[in-house]
């Protein structure tokens, strides 16, 4: 059985990988005049839905894959091979708290020194609704809500928001974890 410091481990390479992703676009956006803030908000979605979440799934694959792996190397009967609650745990697991870790990174980053890089995002998620809209009135009020006081103190990074964004994180986790687990349960390489 893989220990809780072998899962910790992994967690915080991964933990780890994404935070340099993460901080490698916030200095590029930084230290770098051509970059417009709807290009940062563009670079932040494509980064995390198409490098991080891959990443995960990747990473989630390759744990479980070298428990099975590993498990039948050594077996004698087909009860010692990987059952899907041992892949489903070291995967889950691995993803999980690295996850969580990078998040609350992550949001609380943004809560103190990286307000200007919050304000950068919430203008380059407008400038991107109002760029791709077809609806001139629906353009205007985008327009009028950014003039507004709501605007102004509006908190991306809030509790809720991180609640709400894990919510959906943890449901990618377990469908990955669970589906790698079935897959690759009771395997003789």
């Amino acid at each position: 059985m893989v220990s809780f410091n072998k899962i910790f481990k992994n967690s915080l390479v991964l933990a780890a990988i994404t935070l340099a992703l993460f901080f490698a676009l916030y200095f590029y956006f930084s230290l770098n005049g051509t970059v417009s803030v709807k290009d940062y908000y563009t670079y932040s979605f494509m980064i995390c839905c198409f490098i991080v979440l891959p990443l995960y799934a990747l990473y989630c694959f390759l744990t479980i894959f070298n428990l099975s792996k590993n498990k039948a190397k050594n077996h004698q009967t087909s009860e010692e091979l990987m059952t899907f609650k041992e892949g489903f745990k070291v995967g889950f697991y691995t993803i999980f708290f690295a996850g969580i870790m990078s998040l609350i990174v992550i949001f609380v980053f943004f809560n103190t020194y990286g307000e200007w890089a919050q304000d950068s995002l919430k203008q380059g998620l407008l400038d991107t609704f109002t760029s791709n809209m077809s609806d001139p009135k629906v353009a205007k009020d985008i327009e009028t809500f950014r003039n507004s006081d709501d605007y102004k103190t509006l908190n991306l990074f809030t509790v809720k928001n991180f609640f709400g964004l894990f919510s959906i994180f943890l449901s990618f986790y377990i469908a990955i974890a669970a589906m790698f687990s079935q897959f690759l349960k009771k395997r003789v390489f």
